[in-house]
């Protein structure tokens, strides 16, 4: 394999540039959707206090990609760039070192507060202890925790045409009581097929294939039941 197939080191000039192509292509003459039309509407609404967390356990950090990284772009001769939150999905440069976890946390909250929920953030950096669940939940006056770990979450775009990309999802969704108890659970994993045009921005359809994700998974019956109870 020629060394012109071959992954340019992160930082490198040619790694910088082809990010900055990247950077260039993302957006274009398409205005970044707000963050109010990113987040998640659902058809029900809970009106328990529930803490929610988004914990990140996907493969790739462990083999040692960021918590910002969100997939792959492949650029000018086919060749791959990692893709990070900012700018891909977070337009709010302010907020560019914000993680895939934090930004899902944060799209939740927003989006089920804004209907009339009460969640507060569980601010969770990795799964916790049972114990330190139940203390978070407490210090809330809540009275579930709603646990999302995500073990997968992976985009990959193709610049060099305009063409339909894949996110691949995986998750772990779990409610526990006030003690700690798992009152439901459920696992799922799958590919949605994302259709691109040529006046869409992919940072756009990145934010809407994420949003109508997280719909689904919130709108799932199973998970419906055990958040009405």
């Amino acid at each position: 394999m020629g060394p012109y197939l071959t992954r340019p080191a992160f930082g490198s000039p040619l790694s910088t540039a082809l990010l900055l192509m990247a950077a260039a292509l993302l957006t274009g003459c398409v205005t970044p959707l707000p963050l109010a039309q990113e987040t998640p509407r659902l058809s029900y609404k809970v009106s328990r206090p529930m803490t929610m967390a988004v914990i990140d356990e996907r493969d790739a950090l462990k083999e040692g990609k960021p918590p910002t990284y969100i997939g792959r772009v492949h650029v000018a001769f086919g060749i791959p760039v990692d893709m990070q939150t900012y700018p891909w999905l977070i337009s709010d440069k302010a907020k560019k070192e914000q993680t895939l976890a934090q930004a899902l946390e944060e799209r939740v909250i927003l989006g089920l507060n804004d209907q009339g929920w009460q969640l507060t953030a569980g601010g969770f950096s990795s799964r916790p202890m049972q114990d330190a669940a139940v203390a978070v939940v407490a210090k809330q006056n809540a009275q579930r925790l709603v646990m999302l770990s995500i073990t997968q979450w992976f985009v990959s775009v193709n610049t060099n045409w305009v063409t339909a990309f894949n996110f691949d999802w995986g998750y772990k969704l779990e409610v526990l009581d006030t003690q700690g108890n798992i009152a439901g659970s459920i696992t799922d994993s799958g590919r949605d097929v994302v259709d691109a045009k040529a006046n869409d921005s992919y940072q756009n359809l990145i934010k809407l294939a994420y949003r109508d994700r997280l719909v689904q998974i919130l709108e799932r019956p199973e998970v419906r039941a055990v958040l009405e109870q």
